[in-house]
């Protein structure tokens, strides 16, 4: 195997596929990347079985072949070499010898037969609007639970229509929703997906803001995304999804204008002095004022009213601080709408006015 390639392109893809690359591993060829040749490409793999990331870049290719090197060691090389082209060579022990200008580097290499398989798209593929998928991900991945044994709530459940597409996500304390109308030439029916925490973050990165469209195709086991040149392959999450349609509340009908901006800053200062686990903080709302306070026997307490637009009988309820400023950090709009019922029901919480997206946030009382 003999290649040349440039040192800009080559860092750009090993920077795309670090966070698939296990670092803590009992099976060492998973914290390798394969490199492949093909044609004048040079291919590039992560995998950690349950997610691949796989991208290309342009070489010149002398000899063609495949190996697996150590995907820390390769991406430190290649960032600190100087901005020319670097020539890997393997000898007839498998070392790799990685020139660039008076830089020299022999690295051990294994051989790739022994990196996982990598499964390849059977069905045919859909073009996904991309910028309204990595809105869609960037708007509810922060509610995805963080307890690996709660393994259905590990990831999002995403639902194509021929004319919508629908994500949500939940750790059982809140859940968010987000949908959006959207025509999608090929889809019949609907199609479900439990997609990986892990397989979102890493679609996130890889979508730039220019691209237009992300082909996707599924099987009963896997999940394909063609971002551009580069392709991100998921395991399914196999599992039930909690029925959400039952959690967002439908009988809220006390409703709380205010400032998207003064809501969130009001809630920062007074979670100061909220107990460091519950995060839990009191909402009254009366007409035209709400009035947001905390207090830990053993610290102090906190109080902040801000102006509102409401009408209707006094209602206070108790939420965690934390999970209120999630939302609103992800929002835009300049003000959000509150919905309440009484203290024991679930808030919600949605963007005013409402945008292209239907966009819902459910978040479970807290007993103060």
């Amino acid at each position: 195997m003999d290649f040349i390639v440039k040192k800009g392109e080559l860092l750009k893809e090993l920077q795309n596929v670090q966070g698939v690359v296990e670092r803590k591993t009992t099976v060492p060829i998973l914290s390798n990347l394969l490199l492949e040749t093909s044609g004048n490409m040079l291919m590039v793999t992560a995998t950690d079985l349950d997610v691949t990331v796989q991208g290309s870049c342009s070489a010149s290719i002398k000899v063609s072949g495949a190996l697996t090197l150590s995907a820390r060691k390769l991406f430190d090389i290649v960032r600190l070499l100087p901005e020319s082209d670097i020539h890997f060579r393997v000898d007839s022990k498998n070392w790799v010898h990685v020139t660039c200008e008076r830089s020299k580097f022999k690295i051990a290499s294994l051989p790739k037969d022994n990196f996982p398989d990598i499964p390849s798209v059977e069905s045919e593929t859909v073009a996904l609007p991309a910028q309204t998928l990595r809105h869609m991900v960037n708007s509810c991945i922060f509610a995805i639970t963080q307890e690996e044994s709660r393994y259905t709530l590990n990831g999002a459940l995403m639902m194509i229509h021929p004319g919508s597409i629908t994500c949500v996500t939940t750790d059982g304390h809140r859940l968010a929703f987000i949908a959006r109308n959207v025509d999608i030439a090929g889809v019949e029916g609907e199609t479900r997906a439990l997609i990986p925490r892990k397989t979102l973050v890493e679609l996130s990165k890889l979508a730039p803001e220019e691209l237009e469209s992300i082909e996707f195709a599924n099987t009963e086991n896997h999940l394909f995304f063609t971002i551009g040149e580069r392709q991100l392959i998921s395991r399914v999450l196999n599992g039930q999804f909690p029925n959400y349609e039952m959690v967002i509340p439908k009988e809220n009908d006390k409703r709380v204008v205010l400032s998207r901006l003064e809501f969130s800053d009001a809630l920062k200062r007074v979670a100061v002095m909220a107990d460091e686990q519950s995060r839990a903080v009191r909402l009254s709302v009366k007409e035209g004022t709400l009035d947001i306070s905390s207090a830990t026997s053993d610290v102090g307490e906190a109080k902040e009213s801000i102006p509102v637009t409401y009408q209707g009988d006094e209602v206070e309820i108790g939420f965690n601080a934390q999970y209120l400023l999630d939302f609103l950090s992800g929002l835009s709009s300049e003000e959000v709408a509150l919905d309440l019922r009484d203290e024991d029901t679930q808030g919600l919480l949605s963007p005013m006015p409402a945008e292209d997206y239907t966009h819902q946030y459910v978040v479970m009382p807290m007993r103060l």
